[in-house]
């Protein structure tokens, strides 16, 4: 049953993908971010590691919460972190793509007014594994671009 349940779920987060909203580059951890229109109150965010090799294409599930509006969103959120080439392991014990847990809490800052698609992000994210006897508390710090429609000028 956890298999189809995680199939589920990535399913239901990779048909909000297609309709992505926003980019984010996380430079000092190497982790690109497609998610959902980060500018409503609910939203879900796929990070992909960038600096590994094929043996460890860890990718993170998310569904966050924005908690304030304006020029800086605070939000939370909580998600898993996969890799689904564990599926190609040929140990029994490591082939569940399931590596482990997280909790962000975070703000999207649009320091330019003229250009508010511009964000500066900035997030603590406890993680732990997913036998929960190993755990790191990381901080993300990172730049997005939000795909907005243009206002029309009357």
């Amino acid at each position: 049953m956890p298999k189809k349940l995680l199939f589920i779920c990535c399913f239901v987060a990779l048909t909000n993908v297609c309709y992505s909203q926003a980019f984010t580059y996380y430079p000092f951890n190497s982790i690109f971010s497609i998610a959902s229109n980060p500018n409503k109150p609910v939203w879900i965010d796929f990070r992909f590691q960038m600096n590994s090799y094929f043996s460890s294409l860890s990718t993170e599930i998310s569904p966050m919460v924005n908690l304030t509006k304006g020029k800086a969103k605070m939000y939370i959120g909580a998600g898993i972190k996969a890799n689904f080439l564990n599926y190609l392991n040929t140990d029994p014990q490591k082939r569940a793509p399931l590596e482990g847990y997280f909790f962000n809490l975070g703000v999207r800052v649009s320091p330019f007014e003229k250009v508010p698609q511009f964000q500066g992000i900035f997030e603590l994210s406890p993680y732990a594994n997913k036998q929960f006897d190993l755990g790191i508390f990381r901080a993300n710090l990172g730049i997005a671009y939000v795909f907005m429609k243009k206002k029309k000028v009357e």
